[in-house]
């Protein structure tokens, strides 16, 4: 995100920000509202045609008004018009607006449309930035038809940076969640898996998050993401946590893309390639053993991060149904939970519980074959 340089504070709303939280009462509330929507119209209607800085005030203002409960039925087209800035504060709130306000059935639709593509094509990234995410905050079938195509397309160019393929992964999974029938991967399918092997585990997590969706609809179509998933895996729970500090949160490394590359292999029936299914093995393996280990944290965050990534471990091995040749017989299960029990404290019983109950299910499956 670029600088915001100290000239780009808005006095203007900060004073009126400061009114209202000086009211003694909602109806003082009210009428300090009042007479600035009766002068934020005004403005609007002049013959004095406004600037940037003066647009953005006014429609800062607005949404201000807006988010304490009062409807606005005026300053869209104002909002609109700040996405053609050059400035990236002027053209943050007129996105916020739109974002917030605007309506998908809006007949500004088709406008902002012009505004966004505008953007994209831009290579800004910033700019790109903020077109993705009004596109995915408004999501109407309109922008789903006008950019379900391109955005792909942004997805997997190789000159596009990081912090622009997260939101195009995000992006495309809004999209895909209102209008499925307009989202069709096609020839970028094995470009998207391969983002699995991107070196940016910010884009890896997005990704991550959009396969799974796609691979819901369409399993056969990304089936080769297991390997890529598997090999991903392996390598952040045989990982130190200082190995992946960025992405490390209270000793756990990478505990929210470990629980989504879970969730994408229960996507799918164990691994026929004995190599693969032997490293799946080795990590669920990994995972257990890290749950019996001394805790390295006494924060609350860290255990519900290790339980967080146990809990979805244990639900994949049910998914498999035994398949697997896990190193847990029913046996090794119980010497688990055992472990796990004694080794609880008061506060995480109900952490040992659940455990219990997941592994029993473990057990029900391993006696009853192929009926969960």
């Amino acid at each position: 995100m670029p600088a915001v340089s100290k000239g780009d504070g808005m006095r203007g709303l900060a004073v009126f920000i400061s009114d209202i939280r000086n009211c003694k009462s909602k109806e003082a509330e009210i009428k300090r509202i009042n007479k600035e929507l009766a002068n934020i119209r005004s403005k609007f209607k002049g013959d004095k045609a406004l600037d940037g800085y003066s647009k953005k005030k006014y429609v800062c203002k607005l949404l201000f008004i807006f988010l304490l409960g009062h409807d606005i039925d005026f300053g869209h087209m104002e909002a609109v018009n700040l996405l053609s800035s050059n400035k990236y504060t002027e053209k943050q709130i007129g996105y916020l607006f739109i974002s917030v306000l605007v309506n998908s059935n809006s007949d500004l639709i088709s406008l902002i449309n012009n505004a966004i593509k505008n953007d994209l094509s831009s290579r800004n990234p910033t700019f790109m930035n903020l077109a993705l995410h009004c596109i995915a905050n408004v999501g109407s079938r309109e922008m789903a038809e006008a950019f379900a195509a391109e955005v792909p397309c942004i997805l997997v160019a190789g000159d596009t940076m990081d912090s622009v393929k997260q939101s195009a992964a995000l992006c495309l999974l809004r999209l895909n969640r209102t209008s499925p029938d307009l989202v069709a991967m096609g020839e970028w399918t094995t470009r998207v898996v391969h983002l699995l092997n991107d070196q940016h585990l910010g884009v890896v997590t997005a990704a991550t998050s959009l396969i799974t969706t796609l691979a819901q609809k369409s399993p056969e179509d990304f089936k080769t993401s297991v390997s890529l998933a598997v090999a991903r895996l392996s390598r952040i729970v045989s990982s130190a946590s200082t190995d992946l500090q960025d992405y490390t949160y209270y000793f756990v490394a990478a505990p929210w893309l470990s629980v989504k590359l879970l969730r994408l292999l229960q996507c799918y029936p164990p691994p026929e390639d004995g190599a693969i299914r032997g490293r799946l093995t080795e990590c669920l393996e990994t995972i257990l053993n890290k749950a019996q280990e001394p805790p390295k944290s006494k924060k609350v965050q860290h255990s519900n991060a290790k339980n967080a990534v146990l809990f979805e471990a244990i639900s994949l091995i049910i998914h498999h149904d035994r398949s697997v040749p896990l190193p847990c017989d029913s046996a090794l299960v119980l010497m688990f939970v055992f472990d796990l029990v004694e080794s609880c404290s008061q506060r995480e019983m109900s952490v040992c519980v659940s455990v219990l109950w997941t592994c029993s299910m473990q057990c029900v499956t391993a006696a009853t074959p192929n009926r969960l």
